[in-house]
């Protein structure tokens, strides 16, 4: 009779406990670390957000202290900018003819609901929605051949520009973005006027042309630039990604911005 012997050296098979075990034991650690690169990810998101946020403030910096380079866009999908926002709405310079308004006057009248229109609620008298982003520059054939009404953008230019504009409809398009040959998302900015100017004597009075004795409380409109007697305006600038929803959603919703600045306009 021949005796079958297991020797030291033989391996038996696992159970089948023991490779459910294992599974498991595998399938929690990929779980761990997809949880790991989701929120890594997200943090290089949030990182990368905040920078094109802080190199918009520079820019919009800019342009609020000479807010005739703000870019003024109506409905229609035009890649070039024929209109700047003083043009379009001739209440920011009213005596452009005769004596140019300065860019703080221009600058303090968008806060004095100017820039309402029918077509546009999203500004309200002490609140002001704009746009910032970049964009591809053109070349010199190219801004020759879009005053000529065909223009082919350098999609290979470099370096690119980053612009301020103002949307009629207060919603920037996708379409829109095509058209101007915009880089990335596009930075939704809300400006407001800042409550440093709570409790501060922010009214003349025409006869005496002395500060009135009235305090502002945060809610009224601001007086005409010529009766302010202050010699800066103070806003809160607040950055959002523009995810290209309607303005009566953006408006309305609760929304945490990317980036809060505080800025003085000065005279």
């Amino acid at each position: 009779m021949i005796r079958i012997s297991h020797t030291p050296h033989e391996r038996r098979g696992f159970s089948l406990v023991e490779v459910t075990l294992a599974i498991g034991i595998v399938g929690l650690a990929i779980l761990s670390l997809v949880g790991i690169l989701g929120s890594t990810f997200q943090q290089v998101d949030d990182i990368m957000q905040t920078n094109r946020a802080l190199a918009g403030v520079t820019r919009l910096v800019g342009a609020l202290d000479n807010p005739r380079s703000i870019i003024y866009m109506d409905d229609s999908v035009t890649t070039t900018n024929t209109k700047y926002i003083h043009q379009q709405f001739p209440k920011l310079d009213p005596s452009a003819s005769s004596m140019p308004a300065s860019s703080f006057e221009i600058a303090y009248r968008m806060f004095t609901g100017n820039l309402n229109n029918s077509a546009q609620a999203n500004n309200t008298k002490n609140a002001v929605w704009l746009y910032v982003y970049e964009r591809k520059v053109l070349s010199s054939a190219d801004e020759v051949s879009a005053s000529a009404g065909s223009t082919t953008y350098n999609v290979n230019s470099n370096p690119s520009v980053m612009e301020v504009a103002y949307s009629s409809s207060g919603n920037f398009t996708p379409a829109q973005a095509s058209a101007r040959n915009v880089v990335g998302v596009p930075m939704r900015v809300r400006i407001s006027l800042s409550k440093l100017l709570i409790g501060q004597r922010y009214r003349v009075d025409d006869t005496t042309l002395e500060p009135k004795s009235d305090q502002w409380t945060g809610s009224e409109q601001l007086p005409d630039v010529y009766l302010y007697p202050l010699a800066y305006l103070p806003v809160v600038v607040e950055f959002f990604p523009h995810d290209y929803a309607e303005s009566s959603v953006y408006t309305t919703r609760e929304e945490a911005p990317i980036l809060v600045q505080n800025i003085v306009i000065s005279r």
